[in-house]
C-alpha cells in the first residue's frame, strides 16, 4: 500500500446503524436511532446499554453478555499491572529472547507492518493503549478500544503521564465498531485475537473499517503443550490457532496476503484487505 497521508480526524459512528454521531454535554448522539452514548472520563462509552439490558445482540443473549462482563472485569482488575502480566506470562509460552522487551519486539513489529503508513490506525482490544502509545506519531493517530474500561482509564493515565498525543480510546466490542466504513489505514491487534468467541465476525468488522489494502498487524497463539495452552484451554471463550484454519479465517473475512512468524507458541503475522477485484 501506498503511503497516505491523512489529516482529518476520525469521527465516532453509531455502532449500531454506523451513521455519524454529534457530539454535546459530554456524550454522543445518534439522530439515525435516537441512541445516546455517554462520555465517561473523557472515554465515549458504547456498551453500557447493552450491559444495562443484560442482552447480546451480536452473540444472541444474556449467557453471551455475561460472559463479556465477566471478562471486562477479569481486565479491570489486571489493569494497574498489566505490562508487567505480559511480560512475565511469555515466560510460560516458549518464546526466545529476553520476555521483559516482549512488548516493546511486539510494537517493533508492528512498526515494521505499518512502515509508510500516516494515517490513522486502529488498535484493536488495545489495553492500555500499550502498543497504541507507542506506535502513534503527530502524522498517525491511533484509535483504541476495549471493553475493559479500567484498562481504558489506566491508558488515559499513561498517555497523560507520558504527554502522548494522537491517542484516542473508547470502549466498545469488536463485532459493533463505532466507526463509519474504510476510515482506517492500518490496524493492530495484540495478545486478543483469541479471546474473540468468532474470528471471521471479528475480522469481518475489522475489515469494514480499514482502507483496501490496508495492513492488519497481529499478535496471538498457536496451538501447543506450553503452561499457557493449557491454561487457554480451560477457558471456554479463549482459543489457540491452527495456521491453516486462521489463514482461512482471514480469507473468508476479506483479507489476503497473509504472512505468519512463530516464536514457540507465539504468532505475530501481517495481512492485508484485499484489494477490489476487477
Amino acid at each position: 500500500m501506498s503511503e497516505t497521508v491523512s489529516t482529518k480526524p476520525i469521527s465516532f459512528a453509531c455502532p449500531k446503524c454506523k451513521r455519524p454521531l454529534r457530539s454535546g454535554d459530554n456524550a454522543l448522539y445518534c439522530s439515525e436511532c435516537n441512541r445516546t452514548y455517554l462520555i465517561v472520563d473523557g472515554i465515549p462509552d458504547f456498551l453500557s446499554e447493552d450491559f444495562q439490558a443484560g442482552i447480546s445482540p451480536v452473540f444472541g443473549g444474556i449467557s453471551s453478555t455475561t460472559t463479556i462482563k465477566r471478562m471486562a472485569r477479569q481486565m479491570d482488575f489486571v489493569a494497574p499491572i498489566y505490562e508487567f502480566f505480559v511480560s512475565t506470562l511469555v515466560k510460560l509460552s516458549g518464546i526466545h529472547g529476553d520476555s521483559a522487551r516482549f512488548i516493546d519486539r511486539i510494537a517493533s513489529f508492528h512498526s515494521k507492518t505499518l512502515k509508510g503508513i500516516t494515517g490513522p490506525v486502529l488498535d484493536v482490544a488495545c489495553g492500555p493503549a500499550t502498543y497504541g502509545r507507542r506506535i502513534a506519531s503527530p502524522s498517525r493517530n491511533v484509535y483504541g478500544f476495549d471493553i475493559s474500561m479500567g484498562m481504558l482509564r489506566q491508558g488515559m493515565t499513561y498517555i497523560g503521564r507520558d504527554n502522548i498525543s494522537g491517542v484516542h480510546l473508547a470502549r466498545a466490542r469488536v463485532e459493533e465498531l463505532p466507526f463509519e466504513n474504510a476510515v482506517f489505514d492500518g490496524a493492530i491487534c495484540s495478545g486478543s485475537l483469541h479471546l474473540f468467541p468468532d474470528t471471521v465476525l471479528a475480522l469481518r468488522e475489522i475489515a469494514r473499517t480499514l482502507k483496501a489494502g490496508a495492513p492488519l498487524s497481529v499478535q496471538t497463539f498457536v496451538a501447543g503443550k506450553t503452561v499457557i495452552n493449557r491454561s487457554l484451554q480451560k477457558q471456554s471463550w479463549l482459543h489457540t490457532f491452527a495456521l491453516g484454519k486462521l489463514q482461512q479465517d482471514l480469507t473468508e473475512a476479506g483479507f489476503e496476503e497473509f504472512k505468519p512468524t512463530l516464536d514457540g507458541i507465539v504468532l505475530t503475522f501481517s495481512a492485508h484487505k484485499a484489494m477490489p477485484r476487477t
